[in-house]
């Protein structure tokens, strides 16, 4: 029964794990499954998420070789935090999904939103959030592909206040909080949401303060990251059910208000039905590291900043590259094909 308190801790990482896709990919694979049934509905949906996609984001025929070729592709999935008055989004969530059907698999990396870096073109240090709204979707996924040293086929951005739609229009989703928290709602209502320790129910608003509450949690930043798995994880099971089927067109509403990508519909609907085999295996790749608060000059004061440890961040790239069947000798700055960048082994 889904509110059994008796779940096994260790099973539930393990199926977290094997879900967290990221939502992006995970709504393409399921709108695959279902799209038969709501092919005018699709249809729109698909014209409508990269509508505002930037004009040199937009020719992504180069990719269709290697979807039609089967390669392995790479996915940089962005949730974006709420938009203050006069403020431009941050990526709250940063991840990077690599998806190799041939050997039936999927890496995902979530890069800490506070990890400290010098943005583009400048000597200025920024938390990794801060770079989207310094220099924009192309900005980002050129800082991304060069700090992972890995090619970015495609993007997709989700607003997160689109969750609180997309929960309500699956009906609501289980989770297992690890703690109690009091958390404010969208409108910025402080203790407006009381999240309880163990399985429990939440609607929209309640899985949104879920997923952002972060002061609370004793891991910071990455028990967050956990908790937004968990919800990615909830809302693909609800997404998956025949009563998802029944609210399909509340459910492109919501997803298609928030959501932003660069794939065509034709590419979204070929990741769908060829690349399910990668869904079978879904592997976290993590960095490790260490918080610490430095001076940051442009804001004239102390930050908490993270940093991952050298090792582990070549350790990451390596993985990544290696599931991507990339030429270790090949840097992406220097590739002007993504073809080229395939092992010829």
């Amino acid at each position: 029964m889904r509110s059994d308190k008796h779940i096994n801790k260790a099973e539930k990482v393990k199926r977290l794990k094997g879900v967290a896709l990221g939502l992006g990919l995970l709504i393409f694979l399921v709108i695959g499954v279902i799209a038969g049934y709501y092919a005018n509905e699709v249809r729109v949906f698909l014209n409508d998420v990269n509508e505002e996609t930037p004009d040199e984001l937009r020719d992504t025929s180069e990719q269709d070789e290697s979807l039609r070729e089967l390669h392995p592709i790479s996915f940089l999935i962005l949730g974006l935090d709420a938009e203050g008055a006069g403020e431009s989004r941050r990526s709250d969530s940063i991840m990077v999904a690599t998806v190799n059907p041939d050997k039936e698999s999927t890496k995902i990396i979530s890069i800490p939103r506070d990890t400290l870096i010098t943005l583009p073109d400048s000597n200025t240090q920024e938390k990794f959030n801060a770079v989207y709204p310094e220099v924009g979707i192309k900005g980002l996924i050129d800082f991304v592909e060069d700090y992972l040293t890995i090619p970015i086929s495609f993007y997709a951005t989700l607003n997160f206040e689109g969750l609180v739609d997309l929960v309500d229009a699956v009906g609501g989703i289980t989770v297992d909080a690890p703690f109690s928290f009091t958390v404010q709602d969208s409108e910025e209502t402080a203790d407006a949401i009381v999240i309880e320790e163990g399985i429990q129910e939440l609607d929209g608003e309640e899985a949104l303060g879920y997923a952002r509450m972060r002061k609370q949690d004793p891991r910071g930043d990455f028990g967050r990251q956990e908790r937004q798995r968990e919800v990615i994880a909830a809302v693909v099971d609800e997404l998956a059910s025949i009563n998802s089927v029944t609210n399909f067109t509340d459910i492109l509403d919501a997803i298609g208000q928030n959501l932003q990508t660069n794939m065509s519909g034709q590419q979204m609907m070929t990741v769908a039905t060829n690349y399910r085999p990668a869904a079978n295996t879904i592997e976290s790749v993590v960095l490790s590291g260490e918080a610490s608060y430095e001076y940051i000059e442009r804001y004239n004061q102390e930050l908490y900043v993270w940093n991952p440890y050298d090792e582990s961040l070549e350790e990451a790239r390596s993985t990544l590259r290696e599931h991507l069947e990339l030429d270790e000798g090949t840097e992406p700055e220097d590739i002007e094909n993504p073809e080229d960048l395939l092992d010829e082994d």
